[in-house]
């Protein structure tokens, strides 16, 4: 990021900046006569804005649904008696 700076005669230099934040706030009556804060912070994380008005999402509490176990026994494969041409089995 480039950043400027202002020595006493006002003149500018450009110089690299790492790590700036920037904050502030607003706020704002509304018709009913509430105050409406909004404050936020910019920095290398992004926008962050916070207020008791902004919407949140939800929470979802819940197990992750576990795989049913089956009991059962894998299928044997029948035994191969080889047989001669003629229909008898060959021992």
């Amino acid at each position: 990021m480039q950043g400027v700076a202002y020595d006493s005669y006002g003149k500018a230099t450009y110089e690299d900046v790492m790590g700036n934040t920037n904050k502030g706030s607003s706020y704002w009556v509304s018709p009913e006569g509430e105050k409406v804060t909004l404050t936020w912070t910019a920095d290398d994380a992004g926008f962050q804005p916070k207020g008791d008005h902004l919407p949140v999402a939800p929470v979802h509490e819940y197990e992750l649904p576990v795989a049913p176990v089956h009991e059962y026994e894998l299928p044997v494969a029948p035994v191969h008696i080889p047989f001669n041409g003629k229909g008898y089995k060959i021992y």
